[in-house]
């Protein structure tokens, strides 16, 4: 115990110099103070420049690469105020415009996302969507055998297994697959809503493919509607059916086969139901040119290429005449960035636009387009002037769906076709102009007539029906029948 009576334990520190460190401790409290300073004035200046920039520059009000129109302004009413209907428009009008917002959503594509996830191997495949549904009507799905994603598909049967080995030549042997992106596909963009954009994406090689599900079930029904129009229109008309085959079908990584269904199983399922219909074999003619430029890699549809192959292979079941490319003036138009970018927001497709190619013919033509009830004619072009377009709206030189297009051709051999299509089929109209005297191209999800009474009154003797896998194994297959019946 210290003996406090004694001095010599007594230990009292007295700084040397006071003065010297209070002025220290001084100067220690003013930086503080300037740095507080200067940090509210710095996010003060942040704050303003956010104000500024969001309300004096201009939004943008439609995104190309989304092919879609941007939310709007909405009117202020009481009722909408006091419903909430007006402040959440509000929100995502200015959540959904924000000035430069395809500089940016590019920047985040291209410099954020990739951060994210997990890469294996050299290569790697990044899928998009909100979950694996395969519907090929089966009682006892199968696991696929790579890696799961966040959810997994439903299948009847392993889709490699039922694919020719040289569909796939193209494939890497060592791809992997990425932690999946979860994305909810937006509800206002029509390649959705019109039922040709699964839910499903992957990005592969620097290319978008749909992940096919498939219904063989749907399939049947598909023949079946279509037998119905042979068997109404009888002897006088002679009825073929085309389902086009996506990428998917030649470009899908052999890994990973068995995350999508086989096209070819359903295109042979709805073809062995067909009852005096005319298959076209779509399949195996593009399969022949795979190597070449037939489907878009950034977008659903296929390159004017393949719907010309396809087109051709028609021509020779038909027995019609049918021009070579040399007799067509080819046109390519770079920086195209399609539909799958806008669902995927993928820098892989972003930073690699590809060319889109499309084949004017030599030969006179004279269009004229009408309203879905055949009314309303107004003469125009064959293909439209791709100048004022977007270069993400590029397919759409081929005109739009919600219409009925007739070309008058020089071709006069007496054949008058008509085609009932989903946007598939809009490329195939320059490859037929040699092949048939009349043709009418018809969306069969915007028609507004008895399509059977249509056939008859245009004099057709040939009916295409042209639409690719997903819409003739999905929901747009109904407007065969809802179109017969009206």
């Amino acid at each position: 115990m210290p003996d406090f009576n004694n001095e010599n334990n007594i230990d009292i520190e007295i700084p040397k110099n006071p003065k010297r460190r209070m002025s220290k401790r001084r100067k220690e409290l003013l930086v503080s103070h300037y740095v507080a300073a200067a940090n509210i004035v710095l996010i003060a200046l942040i704050f303003i420049a956010g104000f500024i920039y969001l309300t004096f520059l201009d939004r943008e009000t439609v995104s190309n690469e989304e092919n879609r129109n941007l939310a709007k302004l909405p009117k202020f009413t009481l009722s909408s105020y006091f419903s909430g209907e007006f402040t959440e428009g509000l929100a995502d009008y200015y959540d959904d415009t924000v000035p430069n917002r395809s500089e940016i959503k590019k920047f985040i594509a291209s410099s954020l996302l990739p951060l994210k996830g997990r890469q294996y191997g050299e290569d790697e495949i990044t899928i998009y969507g909100s979950g694996f549904e395969n519907n090929n009507d089966s009682e006892e799905p199968e696991t696929p055998v790579t890696e799961p994603p966040t959810t997994e598909p439903v299948t009847d049967e392993p889709a490699v297994t039922s694919q020719p080995e040289s569909t796939t030549s193209a494939a890497v042997s060592t791809a992997a697959v990425t932690t999946t992106t979860v994305t909810t596909l937006p509800d206002n963009n029509n390649a959705a809503a019109d039922g040709e954009i699964a839910n499903n994406i992957v990005v592969a090689n620097n290319r978008g493919l749909m992940l096919f599900g498939g219904s063989k079930s749907n399939g049947l029904e598909y023949a079946s509607f279509v037998n119905a129009y042979k068997e109404a229109l009888g002897d006088s008309v002679n009825v073929y059916s085309m389902v086009c085959p996506t990428a998917v079908s030649y470009y899908m990584p052999e890994n990973f086969l068995d995350l999508t269904s086989s096209e070819k199983d359903n295109i042979d399922n709805i073809n062995s139901a067909l009852v005096n219909v005319t298959p076209v074999n779509a399949y195996d003619a593009l399969l022949l040119h795979k190597n070449e430029n037939i489907y878009a890699r950034t977008d659903h549809h296929w390159q004017a290429l393949g719907a010309y192959y396809a087109a051709q292979e028609f021509a020779k079941t038909a027995d019609v005449p049918f021009a070579e490319l040399s007799e067509y003036e080819e046109v390519s138009l770079p920086g195209y960035v399609g539909t799958l970018y806008g669902y995927t927001k993928s820098a892989a497709l972003i930073d690699n636009p590809e060319d889109f190619v499309y084949y004017i013919p030599k030969t006179d033509t004279v269009t004229t387009r009408y309203s879905t009830t055949f009314t309303e004619p107004r003469g125009d072009s064959l293909l439209l002037d791709p100048g004022p377009m977007s270069n993400s709206n590029y397919y759409m030189v081929f005109g739009g769906d919600g219409q009925i297009t007739h070309v008058a051709t020089e071709c006069k051999n007496g054949r008058t076709l008509v085609i009932f299509k989903d946007s598939y089929g809009n490329a195939l109209l320059p490859a037929l102009t040699s092949s048939f005297e009349n043709i009418y191209l018809c969306d069969v999800r915007y028609f507004d007539l008895n399509a059977v009474s249509f056939i008859q009154q245009v004099g057709a003797t040939d009916l295409l029906f042209a639409m690719n896998t997903f819409s003739a194994t999905g929901q747009n297959h109904e407007f065969i029948e809802a179109n017969r019946t009206k």
